[in-house]
């Protein structure tokens, strides 16, 4: 799985000449990562996942994971807005870091200022899509670093920063709800994806 900027894609019938053929070897899709299209790297984000989000992960969410205390300053890089109120009550302070402009949260010109005070960090993996993990996870000063979203990979050694991956596994019926234009909540509704963390030993 990997999110999709639909946002950012063109307006058009057809964006593409060629298409992908059916059967093509998945290197050829996980090459599409490093494309500046968000559509083709999206689909490569999707591949990677499919390749390496494979084993026996414990089915929960993330949320079980953080361990929030009154004295934690806490820093969300994306608006997860079904978890703002939680933290809120069990934090000292949240600072949400958005792009788009969202009431209630901070631009993401103010992360170098303002993240170095974070005892946790909650980062989004849309940040691996739209190349800014990097840039962003530089003034992080603390270890207690989580990795959450659909577009997760599982992969400690090439995220040695990520305490604790939060990442969705999907299974055979998924591409039904797929087809019928479904996104993650409808997933979980289903019972065609679920939540699953994974604790890094690194």
């Amino acid at each position: 799985m990997a999110y999709t900027a639909r946002e950012e894609i063109p307006w058009g019938c057809s964006l593409y000449d060629e298409l992908p053929k059916v059967g093509s070897p998945a290197e050829n899709f996980i090459d599409m990562f490093d494309s500046n299209d968000v559509l083709l790297c999206a689909l490569g984000m999707a591949t990677i996942n499919a390749c390496i989000n494979q084993g026996d992960f414990e089915s929960a969410d993330i949320m079980k994971e953080i361990k929030i205390s009154k004295a934690d300053v806490v820093g969300m890089i994306g608006d997860f807005a079904p978890m703002v109120e939680d933290i809120k009550a069990k934090a000292k302070e949240l600072y949400i870091f958005e792009k788009e402009k969202i009431e209630g949260t901070y631009p993401t010109e103010k992360i170098p200022s303002l993240l170095p005070k974070c005892d946790i960090v909650m980062i989004s993996a849309t940040t691996l899509l739209n190349r800014t993990f990097d840039s962003i996870i530089q003034h992080a000063k603390t270890d207690r670093i989580y990795m959450l979203g659909p577009s997760t990979p599982i992969c400690p050694k090439a995220l040695p920063e990520v305490k604790v991956f939060g990442a969705t596994l999907v299974n055979e019926n998924a591409l039904k709800t797929v087809y019928h234009g479904g996104g993650t909540r409808n997933l979980y509704r289903e019972r065609t994806g679920k939540k699953v963390n994974f604790v890094s030993e690194n």
